[in-house]
């Protein structure tokens, strides 16, 4: 129903036309700009720097508003893959062999298109950032224009629709004005954290269930597979073993060891930054560097707690570590 609603022609056509239009400007501006959209799309939507200055946030500058920025990263991340697997609607190539999108950008695109995760990431990530500190004027205006220079950069290299790219930033902004109001409900009665975690791990857990289980499109061009199911089922479960870590990093800090933010020096927090930040940079780098470019773990069994892992360090290990620790407590933290 979805996928028949989002590919009907009086609908997907004028986002094609426009599609054409950006394939046109690159082709009369002989691909000048190529590279600073690439950056754009590879630097902005990531899955792991934003992860990891969310992170920075959470251990240096205030505790609930990288809590806050976790959860929305989160949320919004298993729902947008939600609607991906669901949907399983083809990539602008695919719907119409006019299109022609940059070559740079087409072996990071081989799942499936809508919504746009780049887009879903820069909201809940950058756009999150500004709507925490919004109090910071000249830091909100830059990142609302960072997050929609993201989106477009997608269409402008051809790799998604608009409804792909609105969808993208509608699930993040939806969750950008829910997760704070949840967590002040929490915040009243402790024991709420535990009631939330349960449901957002059972939760996990049947959407995982659903993907792997779910019968997908097998289609075939002169030959070749258009949109391999495996390989976007193995993304997904990357994604939901990394929303695992942060869900369950997070609020089991937030029930039973929160920490403080601003405790020690100044020094001691841009230690603490730089520590963590090393640390959870390596982690990352071998996950990205085993799942997703030599995919070197394959079976979900092992991928999702592969993935788990990094994050919880992140959100749990980490704190712990330079809280309870005697002395890194001493260097990092008192």
């Amino acid at each position: 129903m979805i996928t028949e609603l989002l590919t009907n022609s009086s609908w997907l056509q004028p986002q094609i036309d426009f599609l054409i239009c950006m394939q046109n400007l690159r082709a009369q501006t002989g691909g000048i700009f190529d590279s600073f959209f690439i950056s754009m799309t590879k630097f902005g939507g990531e899955l792991h720097f934003p992860t990891l200055l969310i992170a920075v946030i959470y251990w240096c500058i205030c505790e609930k508003s990288g809590f806050y920025l976790f959860l929305v990263n989160g949320f919004t991340l298993i729902f947008s893959q939600l609607l991906k697997m669901t949907a399983c609607l083809y990539r602008p190539w695919i719907l119409n062999n006019t299109i022609k999108p940059s070559a740079l950008v087409m072996k990071s695109a081989g799942s499936y298109s809508f919504p746009s995760g780049h887009a879903m990431m820069a909201a809940s990530s950058w756009g999150a950032i500004a709507y925490a500190f919004k109090n910071i004027k000249w830091l909100c205006t830059f990142l609302i224009f960072y997050t929609l220079l993201i989106g477009f950069s997608r269409l402008y290299l051809g790799v998604h629709t608009p409804q792909d790219v609105f969808i993208g930033f509608l699930v993040g902004v939806i969750f950008i004005f829910t997760v704070f109001p949840l967590i002040n409900w929490c915040d009243k009665n402790k024991k709420r954290y535990i009631y939330l975690l349960l449901f957002a791990n059972i939760f996990i857990i049947l959407v995982t269930y659903y993907i792997l289980t779910k019968n997908y499109p097998i289609e075939y061009l002169n030959g070749k597979i258009l949109v391999d199911p495996r390989r976007a089922i193995n993304i997904s479960i990357i994604y939901f073993g990394w929303i695992l870590g942060i869900i369950n990093g997070t609020l089991l800090c937030r029930r039973f060891f929160q920490f403080n933010a601003k405790a020690g020096s100044p020094k001691k927090k841009i230690a603490r930054g730089i520590v963590g930040f090393v640390s959870a940079y390596i982690l990352s780098s071998i996950m990205q560097y085993c799942l997703f470019k030599n995919q070197i773990v394959t079976d979900y069994k092992l991928v999702m707690p592969f993935a788990f892992s990094v994050t919880f360090y992140m959100t749990a290990i980490y704190p712990f570590l330079f809280q309870k620790v005697k002395f890194l407590r001493k260097y990092l933290y008192d």
